[in-house]
């Protein structure tokens, strides 16, 4: 970022109307631009002066510059200047030359992207996104998935030409550059102005014998199976790209992003990369104490219940739970909670056995509950 003094730079005084510092910026504007400039044009300097206009037109910023200068700004939008138009914030170049440039011819933001960025923007067309739901087990996993969808192949009858004898004439409008220039004079002197050939659509070329296949287009509709390999560990949310699986236009290939969502589980549920789950137990289980083995699909995964075990108690078994997406070997922990199970229907001989039970409970452990709660409860 320049130091100098940005009224310096667009050449006004500093109580200058905001009419006059978009007249000098104008000025400067049309003798420095690349664009506009031809081979006199100073890219730096153009940069200068549209980081010092950026903060000269807009009054808040403006008051700010007037106050402290070059550090009013230190860590704000002037250090972007050397990002290119988009780095200003609050600052649209496209309204600068509004008056000498009309926005039906395109404007200058619209001429960079397309002489910048075609090809990438027209893979970017060429994308297909396929929303894929999976199991739970094959999420946690991994495996294969079968996928049919349909996409743009190149056409088999012209070889992706569009033409039936393949063959292709150069634009006569616009001599295959695929875009043509026009010529306006303004206020400012003359400027020429670039847009897509409306006769070739931007082509450069035309045909004269469309294929009757593919209705000169050059590719054509079909239906595709694909099969995916699925990764361990996948959640709801996650986004697989399939690079060069999207449409195919003239040799130009898109890529698939497959949109996963997991069906849910009738025992386990899952929280990011954490697996939960909850286990009925008897009573004497919690009390005495047991083992219990839990089938994670391939996983068999023992749990010691320890003897005096609350009901309601979670444990956590560490690295037992999904794989972590991306993250190598890495995996979540798998959470348990064990509660007592009550039965609605006993045969008569375990009936038995449990009012023996019950009945030296009321001599041992419910007389130590009522001594401690002797104010509330009595059995």
């Amino acid at each position: 970022m320049s130091d100098k003094d940005y009224y310096s730079i667009l050449g006004v005084s500093k109580d200058a109307s905001l009419e006059e510092i978009k007249k000098a910026y104008k000025t400067l504007a049309k003798k420095h631009h690349p664009d506009l400039a031809g081979a006199s044009a100073d890219p730096e300097k153009f940069k200068e002066i549209s980081n010092a206009y950026s903060v000269l037109s807009d009054t808040d910023k403006r008051k700010q510059y007037d106050s402290y200068g070059h550090d009013a700004f230190s860590k704000g939008y002037a250090g972007n200047a050397g990002q290119g138009f988009s780095g200003f914030s609050g600052f649209d170049f496209s309204d600068i030359f509004s008056s000498f440039m009309d926005d039906d011819d395109g404007g200058f933001f619209s001429q960079f992207s397309q002489r910048r960025g075609g090809r990438s923007h027209r893979q970017e067309s060429l994308n297909l996104v396929y929303n894929l739901e999976i199991d739970f087990e094959k999420a946690i996993l991994g495996g294969k998935e079968k996928i049919e969808f349909y996409k743009d192949e190149e056409c088999n009858f012209c070889a992706g030409t569009g033409s039936k004898s393949m063959q292709k004439d150069v634009c006569p409008t616009c001599n295959g550059r695929g875009r043509t220039v026009t010529t306006k004079r303004t206020p400012f002197g003359m400027f020429s102005v670039e847009n897509v050939c409306s006769n070739c659509k931007g082509e450069g070329y035309i045909i004269k014998d469309p294929c009757s296949k593919c209705s000169g287009k050059g590719y054509i509709r079909d239906k595709k199976t694909l099969t995916v390999e699925i990764p361990s560990g996948i959640n709801t949310g996650d986004v697989m790209k399939l690079r060069g699986q999207g449409h195919n236009h003239q040799g130009v290939k898109g890529d698939l992003f497959l949109n996963i969502s997991v069906k849910s589980h009738s025992f386990f549920k899952r929280k990011g990369s954490d697996i939960y789950c909850e286990i009925p137990v008897t009573f004497s289980d919690l009390v005495l104490g047991t083992t219990i083995k839990i089938n994670k699909f391939k996983d068999k995964i023992k749990l010691k219940i320890p003897s005096g075990t609350e009901d309601n108690t979670t444990f956590k078994i560490k690295g037992s739970g999904a794989s972590i997406f991306n993250r190598g070997s890495s995996s979540g922990d798998l959470y348990v909670k064990v509660h007592a199970f009550v039965p609605q229907k006993l045969d008569s001989s375990l009936k038995k056995k449990l009012k023996e039970i019950n009945s030296l409970e009321k001599e041992a452990i419910k007389k130590e509950i009522e001594k401690k709660n002797s104010d509330f409860i009595e059995y």
